[in-house]
């Protein structure tokens, strides 16, 4: 980490209790939990406990994620390639990268970390209210709320390819 970078960062020691961290949904069976959401030059934490066939579309942002599996198994896709990914397992995603997961195991828990400059939360706060909607959200105006926070979406979600 570059001086310059280090300095971005807080300066003081920081707690964020488990009943003060902000939570999004985009099923009843997904839930976003953002521990600390970096603002500009600061990193994000979340966890993410999800269940079986749960995946987001396809897409790529310009920010890199590490995600370390807690629990459960998840079949990865980043660019071309496929990973099978289970409790212990971290995964890097680079910038720019096309990716994407589904839940295998009946439930799944990861952590992630995003490098400074995303705009994750932005993105699950905008999107999260248009997925709980009767009949599901308008993909064509999730398109667009994403792409406002830097996330381009180019497919749909996968489907669980284990039994």
């Amino acid at each position: 980490m570059s001086a310059e970078t280090a300095t971005d960062l807080p300066r003081t020691p920081m707690v964020r209790r488990a009943a003060e961290v902000t939570c999004y949904s985009m099923s009843p069976t997904q839930e976003m939990r953002f521990l600390y959401s970096g603002a500009l030059g600061e990193p994000d934490f979340y966890e993410e406990r999800t269940a079986r066939g749960d995946s987001p579309p396809l897409h790529r942002h310009p920010w890199a994620t590490w995600e370390l599996v807690l629990d459960g198994e998840l079949t990865v896709l980043v660019d071309d390639e496929e990973f099978v990914v289970g409790a212990g397992d971290c995964i890097y995603t680079p910038p720019g990268a096309v990716h994407t997961y589904v839940v295998e195991s009946p439930r799944a828990r990861v952590v992630g970390f995003n490098t400074p400059g995303g705009r994750f939360e932005d993105l699950n706060r905008v999107v999260a209210p248009m997925f709980l909607v009767d009949g599901g959200p308008d993909m064509r105006e999730v398109v667009a709320r994403a792409a406002e926070c830097g996330v381009e979406i180019l497919g749909p979600p996968l489907a669980p390819r284990r039994s």
